[in-house]
């Protein structure tokens, strides 16, 4: 997963629009996008049509908002928590 926060909705409204004409799905939750979209292939995409000016934050891990992943992926998509530390003597 792959989500990214824009400075206007205008920017985002226009990233989900590259993301869907590439065949991705994308979700657009007030100024942020959460996308299946391979980050390779996303931030090119992204970059021509909205620029990197418009990006405010880039989350690669897709960790971030789990509510709005779940939205766009109803299927269920399991987000690996991270594993806990165990101390060590």
């Amino acid at each position: 997963m792959l989500g990214v926060s824009f400075s206007s909705m205008t920017a985002a409204r226009a990233a989900v629009s590259v993301l869907e004409d590439y065949g991705y799905a994308a979700r657009q939750f007030g100024c942020d996008v959460v996308t299946d979209c391979p980050t390779l292939l996303a931030i090119p995409a992204i970059q021509k049509r909205v620029g990197f000016a418009e990006i405010e934050r880039l989350d690669l891990r897709g960790s971030g908002s789990v509510e709005p992943m779940a939205e766009l992926f109803p299927t269920g998509v399991a987000i690996p928590a991270e594993p806990a530390r165990q101390a060590t003597t």
